[in-house]
């Protein structure tokens, strides 16, 4: 029993060993599902509660919530119900800094896909405590959003509704941000200013990104626009490159039956000309007609006596 015990502690070591050398993956669903749903739950903190914020965050993922952050334009109220935690989440909190301990040279994503292997090979009964827990907080927190929308005046659960709707349409637009990087789909022609910054950034003055870009702007003001046309045919080029790309990728949609992201100005050169679609439809019809005569006419040559009846 004990050589047992021993060698599956080494097996196990041996997963984690073996997880952390490989190249980090980007967990899409359990990032989306998992970790997006604690980020809302902490997105209506307000001000009096940016410390708790910063220390319950810096410790479990590594990032620390601003005021920016929590007063954003589509965050909830900050008297709003938070989501609590599902059983999964509480088991990441509970083994995340073990594992940082462990590994503290080990970056989040090598930690988020260990604790995830972990979980998927728990026993029901090892996920009882926790689903059991996040059952009862779900329940609690939906009993407090229904008396909290009681309270709201109708203009307020208006606004409330608005910023739901947004927050929907935000969360949509990123997912199908993902979704066309993930299909290869070809970048966006760069603009001559773009090409401009691109090669210049680096030797620009100002100690900050924005204040770059400030001065790379005053700069790209200043020049002559002889000066400026290198740049313009280089965006003329970028926009080619991308026209080119944009065919050969729509087509490979196309043959996977993703017709949904053609561009709308480019659909009709995925469709059938109606002179083509009219003919292929006539020669159908014909080919139906001379079917049924030959069918007719083999029927009568070998039935001669009832045309001489």
């Amino acid at each position: 029993m004990r050589q047992t015990g021993s060698l599956a502690l080494v097996a196990r070591a041996g997963q984690k060993d073996r997880v952390l050398s490989s190249l980090p993956l980007v967990m899409m669903s359990l990032m989306s599902r998992g970790v997006g749903g604690l980020l809302r739950s902490l997105t209506g903190i307000n001000c009096s509660q940016t410390i708790r914020c910063t220390n319950v965050s810096s410790g479990i993922f590594g990032f620390q919530c601003s005021p920016l952050r929590c007063f954003s334009k589509g965050a909830a109220p900050s008297d709003y119900p938070k989501r609590p935690l599902s059983g999964y989440l509480r088991y990441s909190v509970e083994q995340r800094p073990k594992l940082h301990k462990q590994y503290p040279e080990a970056k989040m994503m090598d930690l988020t896909k260990i604790i995830a292997l972990e979980w998927k090979g728990l026993a029901s009964t090892e996920k009882e405590p926790y689903e059991a827990v996040a059952k009862a907080d779900l329940k609690k927190y939906r009993e407090e959003v229904k008396q909290y929308r009681e309270a709201l005046s109708p203009v307020q659960l208006e606004l409330h509704r608005e910023q739901r709707r947004q927050r929907l349409a935000k969360r949509k637009s990123v997912r199908k941000k993902r979704e066309l990087t993930a299909l290869g789909r070809p970048k966006r022609p760069r603009s001559p200013f773009n090409i401009f910054m691109s090669e210049h950034f680096q030797d620009a003055k100002g100690t900050s990104s924005q204040t770059k870009m400030k001065s790379l702007r005053d700069e790209w003001e200043r020049l002559h626009n002889t000066q400026k046309q290198t740049y313009n045919h280089l965006a003329q080029d970028d926009k080619i490159r991308y026209e080119n790309e944009m065919k050969s990728w729509e087509e490979q949609m196309i043959e996977i039956g993703r017709g949904d992201l053609i561009r709308l100005n480019q659909r009709k050169r995925f469709k059938k000309p109606r002179a083509t679609r009219a003919s292929s439809k006539t020669n159908t019809a014909k080919k139906g007609l001379t079917g049924s005569s030959h069918k007719e006419g083999f029927s009568g040559a070998s039935n001669p006596k009832q045309h001489e009846e």
